[in-house]
């Protein structure tokens, strides 16, 4: 009864009604729409460092992390065939990648770089490569430079580069490989430095006999990390060690969570700013029907009944501003995602490893928190002006 009261109570001046469902809409739109950009740069980065820098877990010595600011090549997992073949039958547990990493100055002519090289299987790895080639056709061994860090050497397919770093041993030693490919990861910070070898490759210039620096275990699915990260530990030996991506992290992955809460808050303060036009609308309407409050008290009504009506009324404009608001938002990024929003001109000179092409998250979840706080944060603003209304006594209201 008194839902229908209400409906016909914010029919009855249908345009004051609209214009305070438009403000509401474009609130929630607002909101669903940053809502997909805040998950979507988030899900983004940690994919990213997922792939690229952390694994899912990733297993090094002790001594490894110690020192892992060094990128040291003298640490080396024993046996790690063995250890990733046990690691890859464990349920959750995708892919094992054994990856060796090192810093090297890379030379062209009169241009010196610094580079970090990373040695990884080149066909099989999650890094992609062979979707990343801007030149050439990936193959099991050759170099493939990141496309900024050839401009910066001045490079071009079939060059030979030599390379000449620090063996795990402590002395020098260098190899001579061609360009086979250039690679174009869409991350500024990647593309400017790195570049990547064959396993056998880096090896052979490190002098690397048996073992690996790194292994990288991805997950199936992201939320079975702590799983499969609990099992991994069960089978290392002494001296070795596994993180996961969160440990990794650190600091900065709690912030990321913290961020995602503190955002839910922001959005309530949008649509709560966009709601001030609520209560002006339920104030006017209540100083306009001050003999129908009067009236209404008079013949029966409660103090709660028309406190909540009033909300109801608010409730209800929030309702029909609110939901095409997050569709519409929803819509926008559901476009946003599959076409993505090109930032490379901002984001080259980026040290994060986030991509130039930038594609918003679409969660149904996303958008039904959009509906939820476009209706509940009107209503909450409606019973201001309501309370007022419940104050009212009949004969006052009737005087007015």
């Amino acid at each position: 009864m008194l839902m229908k009261f209400a409906l016909r109570n914010v029919l009855r001046n249908r345009r004051r009604s609209f214009l305070t469902a438009l403000a509401v809409f474009f609130g929630a739109m607002i909101v669903g729409v940053a809502q997909g950009w805040i998950n979507g740069l988030v899900n983004l980065f940690i994919g990213n460092y997922i792939v690229y820098q952390t694994g899912n877990v990733r297993i090094t010595t002790e001594e490894y992390l110690e020192r892992e600011r060094f990128i040291p090549v003298d640490t080396l997992i024993p046996d790690a065939k063995s250890l990733s073949d046990r690691i890859r039958v464990l349920p959750g547990v995708k892919a094992v990648e054994e990856r060796i990493r090192f810093g090297i100055l890379l030379g062209h002519g009169d241009n010196t770089v610094e580079a970090l090289g990373v040695g990884l299987d080149l066909e099989h790895s999650a890094f992609g490569l062979g979707e990343k080639l801007t030149a050439g056709t990936l193959g099991p061994e050759g170099l493939y430079l990141g496309k900024d860090l050839a401009a910066r050497l001045g490079v071009k397919m079939g060059d030979e580069l030599l390379l000449a770093t620090k063996t795990s041993e402590g002395g020098l030693n260098g190899i001579k490989l061609p360009v086979a490919g250039l690679v174009k990861t869409g991350i500024g910070m990647y593309d400017k430095k790195l570049f990547f070898i064959s396993l056998a490759d880096a090896k052979r210039l490190l002098k690397i006999q048996d073992g690996t620096t790194e292994l990288y275990v991805l997950t199936q699915e992201e939320k079975q990390t702590d799983a499969v990260d609990a099992a991994v530990k069960s089978l290392l030996p002494a001296g070795l060690a596994a993180r996961t991506y969160q440990e990794q992290l650190g600091p900065l992955f709690s912030s990321f969570h913290v961020m995602r809460i503190m955002y839910i808050f922001i959005e309530a303060l949008i649509l709560f700013l966009a709601s001030f036009v609520v209560i002006n609308t339920m104030m006017m309407a209540i100083f306009e029907r001050l003999h129908e409050v009067g009236t209404l008290k008079a013949i029966g009504m409660t103090d709660r009944e028309l406190f909540v009506n009033f909300t109801l009324e608010g409730a209800l404009i929030g309702a029909a501003g609110g939901i095409p608001g997050a569709l519409v938002g929803y819509g926008f990024v559901a476009l946003l995602h599959f076409t993505g929003v090109n930032m490379e001109s901002f984001m080259k000179s980026v040290e994060m490893p986030i991509e130039y092409v930038m594609h918003p998250s679409i969660s149904i979840l996303a958008a039904l928190i959009a509906v939820v706080l476009s209706i509940v944060v009107p209503a909450l603003a409606a019973m201001i002006p309501a309370r007022y209304a419940r104050k009212l006594q009949p004969a006052e209201a009737l005087r007015k």
